[in-house]
């Protein structure tokens, strides 16, 4: 967990940037995350094909972004 002080250290370094830059880090960060998530359900599921895996990438990903994330918290 971030401090209030790394947390704003964090918002000058990004206010510093060109929107560019943080466009960049932004889609970086998309691409690793789907790597991340595409390698997890390989390793669940090795003889997973490649549709199955699509479906399975956009249901993880739907869960997520349905704040489905919040259940770690409750």
């Amino acid at each position: 967990m971030q401090t209030k002080k790394e947390n704003k250290r964090y918002y000058e370094i990004l206010r510093a940037m060109s929107g560019e830059q943080r466009l960049k880090i932004g889609f970086e960060m998309r691409d690793f995350t789907m790597k991340l998530v595409e390698a997890s359900i390989r390793n669940q599921y090795p003889e997973i094909s490649d549709e199955e895996l699509k479906r399975k990438i956009k249901e993880r990903i739907s869960y997520w972004s349905q704040g489905g994330f919040l259940d770690l918290w409750e």
